[in-house]
């Protein structure tokens, strides 16, 4: 199961799984576009690119910037079953 982690300008989105048992957690990249969805795929703690499709050189850096800002909170939250809803 992939748990809504954040939207971002432009349309953006990025989830998470539950932590493995093997301590990994994968986060996933999606955004719309005129074919259906550019995907990225990448795994926590190392941070390793399972996949991309679709995205440029330009938007896999902002995703990886994304990603390496956001890991913390991301592990976190990968460890209660997603972000808390008020």
């Amino acid at each position: 199961m992939l748990y809504p982690y954040a939207e971002f300008p432009g349309t953006l989105i990025v989830t998470h799984s539950q932590e493995m048992e093997d301590g990994t957690i994968l986060v996933h990249f999606e955004q719309p576009c005129d074919w259906g969805f550019k995907e990225a795929r990448y795994v926590l703690p190392s941070k390793n690119n399972l996949y991309s499709e679709g995205f440029t050189e330009a938007e896999k850096k902002n995703n990886e910037r994304i990603l390496n800002n956001n890991a913390n909170l991301i592990t976190k939250y990968a460890k209660i079953g997603g972000v808390p809803l008020a």
